[in-house]
């Protein structure tokens, strides 16, 4: 749909006057949370008083009323913004565009906003800005929260007892400094510890109190890792027995941490004292040492990094969001080709059946192997396999040129 109205149409003061109409209609209907079809009959003798404006020009003098029905119906036709239903019987003397009845197409509305850069108003639920004017004091900064305010989540009665709470933030970060994220949710949010685990949770919290915010802690991610005598390479795996499984075959080259999951986290996974390690192994203090230095982005050199999870969009929503601190990270070839081969068998498990239906697909990665291979498997199949599937034989058969 074009973006810009032509520069005809804009001249023309009845089509104008007609767009600004119904953009003006619609809008009391948005906020009034009563939108229908929206009809217009042109009848510039009587007009209703909103219409009065933009049918003044078929009685001006100045404007030839033949070109402006012309123009009017040509762009109804070519962009569609109205259909144009004549009348049954038009009396003589009457022009051919009296009468004349213009129903409003609304999968156009988008269109024409832009067209007159009028964005759509967002209705403002009147039993939320009842409760947020009781509550404005409390929040530091008020109107941080959406104009349209936020949405009544399940468990909470109404919009007063979510604003109590959120306004129960200012007080805890008042008293209670050096709290995790988590913490704070369990206090403020009735005893929910994961009320705040969303990014937008979190900003929502340090716009309304910008003095306190800095008193939340990042929370710890606890890692597991086995660290070989001398590392060479380190295999990121998402589930726990497939970590412990190769941590038994003792790689000698190959460092493993089991991330268990931890995509909310992945972006800041290598800050300095965000990953707590503890460790499968007897190590030295010096490889320890080492390790955590390259961790961290301290070492002098870069350590090949791979990932290994589930074959399903969640890995590669693992994968992706891992990528951010580790930019050359690759999926693991040895552990996720077996689960291709399975998958193109026709073997793996419908969304479905695994609890997965709200997985949402990934068009990217940034892993070559991944973005070409991977990625449109699962698209095709329609289904996923995990890494558990893989077998302690098929293992050692791919790994038989591959140095772990």
């Amino acid at each position: 749909m074009a973006r810009q109205l032509p520069e005809w149409a804009a001249a023309n003061p009845v089509i104008m006057g007609l767009l600004k109409f119904v953009l003006e209609k619609r809008n009391r209907q948005i906020l009034t949370g009563d939108e229908k079809q929206i009809s217009i009959t042109l009848n510039p003798q009587n007009p209703p008083r909103a219409l009065r404006a933009a049918l003044e020009p078929f009685n001006d003098p100045d404007y030839e009323d033949s070109l402006l029905w012309d123009e009017l119906k040509w762009l109804a036709n070519e962009y569609r913004c109205f259909t144009i239903k004549l009348p049954g019987r038009r009396s003589a003397g009457r022009a051919p565009w009296e009468g004349a009845r213009l129903e409003f197409d609304d999968t156009r509305e988008t269109m024409i906003r832009e067209w007159l850069d009028r964005p759509r108003p967002q209705r403002v639920d009147p039993q939320w800005q009842a409760a947020l004017n009781r509550f404005t004091v409390l929040f530091e900064n008020v109107d941080a929260f959406p104009r349209g305010g936020l949405t009544l989540d399940p468990g909470f009665d109404n919009f007063e007892q979510l604003l109590g709470c959120w306004a129960s933030i200012g007080e805890e970060l008042e008293r209670s400094g050096n709290l995790t994220w988590r913490q704070l949710s369990a206090r403020c949010f009735l005893g929910d510890s994961k009320y705040l685990d969303g990014g937008w949770r979190q900003s929502l919290v340090s716009a309304l109190f910008p003095s306190k915010s800095d008193r939340v802690r990042e929370r710890p991610l606890l890692m597991h890792l086995y660290l070989p005598e001398r590392t060479e390479q380190v295999l990121l795996i998402e589930n726990q027995d497939s970590f412990l499984w190769i941590a038994d075959l003792a790689p000698k080259f190959t460092a493993l941490v089991y991330i268990e999951g931890y995509r909310g986290g992945a972006a800041r996974v290598r800050a300095p004292g965000i990953a707590r390690f503890s460790t499968l192994n007897d190590m030295r203090k010096e490889a320890r040492r080492d390790f955590l230095q390259w961790w961290q982005g301290q070492a002098s050199r870069e350590l090949p990094v791979y990932f290994w999870g589930d074959l399903d969009h969640e890995g590669m929503h693992i994968a992706a969001a891992l990528r951010r601190s580790f930019e050359e990270l690759s999926c693991w070839r040895p552990g996720y080709q077996p689960l291709l081969e399975r998958l193109r068998r026709g073997g793996g498990h419908l969304p479905q059946q695994a609890g997965k239906e709200r997985q949402k697909a990934i068009q990217t990665t940034g892993c070559a192997y991944a973005d070409d291979t991977l990625i449109p498997a699962l698209t095709e199949s329609g289904r996923s396999v995990d890494q558990e599937a893989l077998t302690a034989e098929q293992l050692r058969a791919r790994l038989q040129y591959t140095q772990l």
